[in-house]
C-alpha cells in the first residue's frame, strides 16, 4: 500500500479539459460514461445533486430523482456555480450526490479534491468517478509523449481506491472499460473490446467506480464473551480470607 500514499500534489499547471471531444476517443468515453451514470441515478435520492466539472456538467442527468441540480467549475457555459473545485462554497453535509468525470485526471491536488467532496456530501451520499488508467493503451501513449506536452495526470485505480478508503467511502462498484482506446468500428472492433473488458479489464484506459461515504463508530463496542477466571486465583484469594 505504501506506493499508493506518496503525495499527489503537484506544482504543475494543467489546463482543464472543456469538452468531451478533447479526449483520447472522447465521444465513446462519453457515451459510455452517460450509460453507466444511467444505471445509478434511479438509485440515488435526496436533495441536491453536484456535478463537478465541466465534463461532469455535460452529463444528462434529468433522469434523477433529485430535482435540484447543479453544475460546479471555475467557468464554463451552463454553470450554475462558478468556484474552485477545491474549496467549494457549500456548507458541510449538504449533498447527496456527486459526479466527478475525469476531474482527478487534471487536478492538481486530487487528495484536496477528495476530502472537499467528503466534507459536502451527506452521510451515506453517493459518489460517482470516471477517470484514467494509466496501464492500458492510452496510457503506453500518454507515456511515450515528451514530458512537457502531457495534460493528464494517471492515477491508478487501486491508488483511487486507497484515497476513498482513508476517507470512510464504501465502494459499492468499479468497472472498466474502453480497452482499445480509439475509434473503431465494425463487429470486429466490438468483440475484441468485449473481449478485454470481460477478461483483461485492469488494461482498459477508464475505470468507473461508484462509493458511499460511510460513518464509522467512535466509541468501542464491548464484547460479550468475557473470559473466566482461573481458578488457582480463586483458591489463592479463599486462602488469603482463611
Amino acid at each position: 500500500m505504501g506506493i499508493y500514499m506518496k503525495i499527489a500534489k503537484t506544482t504543475r499547471i494543467l489546463t482543464p479539459i472543456e469538452d468531451w471531444q478533447q479526449l483520447s476517443n472522447g465521444k465513446t468515453l462519453q457515451q459510455q460514461t452517460q450509460l453507466r451514470i444511467d444505471s445509478y441515478l434511479s438509485r440515488c435520492f435526496g436533495y441536491h445533486l453536484l456535478k463537478l466539472g465541466l465534463l461532469s456538467s455535460l452529463l444528462n442527468t434529468s433522469r434523477s430523482h433529485i430535482n435540484h441540480q447543479i453544475n460546479c467549475a471555475p467557468y464554463g457555459k451552463d454553470i450554475g456555480l462558478l468556484a474552485d473545485l477545491h474549496q467549494l462554497p457549500l456548507q458541510d453535509s449538504s449533498v447527496d450526490l456527486c459526479i466527478l468525470a475525469h476531474e482527478l485526471d487534471f487536478s492538481s491536488d486530487p487528495h484536496q479534491l477528495l476530502r472537499e467532496i467528503d466534507r459536502v456530501l451527506t452521510l451515506d451520499g453517493t459518489l460517482i468517478i470516471s477517470g484514467y488508467n494509466p496501464i492500458s493503451l492510452f496510457g503506453l501513449r500518454t507515456f511515450l509523449k515528451p514530458k512537457h506536452s502531457q495534460t493528464a495526470r494517471l492515477f491508478l485505480p487501486n491508488r483511487v481506491l486507497d484515497w476513498l478508503h482513508l476517507l470512510g467511502f464504501e465502494v459499492q462498484q468499479k468497472q472498466h472499460f474502453d480497452f482499445l482506446s480509439g475509434e473503431f468500428n465494425g463487429s470486429f472492433a466490438s468483440c475484441v473490446e468485449s473481449i478485454g473488458q470481460r477478461y483483461l479489464p485492469y488494461f482498459c484506459s477508464v475505470y468507473f467506480i461508484v462509493a458511499k461515504k460511510r460513518s464509522l463508530p467512535m466509541t468501542p463496542i464491548k464484547s460479550p464473551f468475557q473470559f473466566k477466571k482461573p481458578r488457582i486465583a480463586e483458591q489463592a484469594v479463599a486462602t488469603r480470607h482463611h
